[in-house]
């Protein structure tokens, strides 16, 4: 039963990191002022590094949440090249 668990707390830890690095990014693109952009991708990159560590014991779902980092960091770029 707490193999279970485990397993649905990693997944979730992956999407959750994506999700938020998905969201952010798209909000950057999306958004005129810069400092939205750097403070959404700083929160996102945040997630995505507990995310990362949440779900490190499964190698699909730390993908899904390094995914939601690399977004996170494009986020950031976004954000700084524009300002």
């Amino acid at each position: 039963m707490a193999q279970q668990h485990h397993i649905a707390t990693t997944k979730i830890a992956g999407f959750i990191g994506l999700a938020a690095g998905v969201i952010a990014a798209l909000i950057s693109f999306l958004t005129k002022a810069p400092g939205t952009a750097v403070t959404l991708g700083g929160i996102a990159t945040v997630i995505g590094v507990i995310s990362l560590w949440m779900s490190r014991k499964n190698t699909d779902d730390m993908q899904l949440a390094t995914a939601g980092l690399f977004m996170a960091v494009v986020s950031l770029v976004i954000g700084l090249s524009v300002g």
